[in-house]
């Protein structure tokens, strides 16, 4: 073999070798780019912002199925009238972590109880509601004569024009809202799983997944919610 052929041969080994280690470099930066965007993605979604879809009737007229609305969520504090999305499945969920923590002697952390959370009951897992917010932590609510009062003063209802009636024989009237929690109903009094029921009850703070303040579909009725 020539001197000048052995020289050609190894040009050709680096070369497979340049191109097989761009191939791997290029490889990883995919993978890289596309971890990191669902990282943020997944971050703006549950952290900041989401667009959620309406299912059901309870917040009829004020909002119909199948509607399309942004919700916020970073540094969202709820208020009375605001639209809302909360955790229903919340209450029973953390009475179940507690519980379990109390079992086996430990305590969960965030990891641990996500490695739970895929082994839970379903009716233990997620179900998100769209409420109003009605009452506040501390307030007194009451229902008399179809209509809703507050410290006993009637509230005003410009999004509800019909009766609203006691749901659950089991609520007791008036209602103290406890710490760290809200009160809250369906603008469709008649068809609606609220607070007015022991199956929801009030609703921790902690419960509530941000605000809906946008309606983006149907086009005829975009615009921010009240």
């Amino acid at each position: 073999m020539s001197e000048g052929s052995f020289e050609n041969n190894n040009l050709e080994l680096v070369t497979e070798k340049k191109s097989e280690f761009n191939i791997v470099k290029e490889v990883w930066e995919w993978f890289y780019t596309i971890a990191l965007a669902l990282i943020i993605a997944f971050t703006i979604k549950f952290y900041i912002v989401d667009i959620v879809r309406v299912d059901g009737p309870s917040m009829f007229p004020t909002l119909v199925n199948n509607d399309r609305l942004i919700v916020t969520k970073i540094g969202y504090k709820p208020v009375k009238s605001d639209i809302i999305i909360l955790d229903s499945a919340y209450k029973n969920r953390m009475a179940y972590y507690a519980e379990y923590e109390e079992i086996n002697d430990t305590e969960l952390n965030f990891f641990s109880r996500l490695n739970l959370y895929f082994r839970l009951p379903d009716e233990l897992k997620r179900k998100y509601y769209i409420k109003r917010v009605i009452a506040m932590e501390g307030d007194i609510v009451d229902l008399q004569d179809g209509k809703v009062l507050i410290n006993g003063e009637v509230l005003e209802e410009p999004y509800y024009e019909g009766i609203t009636e006691i749901t659950d024989i089991n609520t007791k009237y008036p209602f103290t809202v406890s710490e760290d929690c809200i009160f809250v109903m369906g603008d469709n009094r008649s068809n609606s799983k609220d607070s007015r029921s022991t199956s929801l009850g009030e609703v921790p703070v902690k419960a509530v997944a941000g605000k809906a303040v946008v309606r983006l579909w149907p086009i005829n009725s975009i615009g921010t919610l009240k």
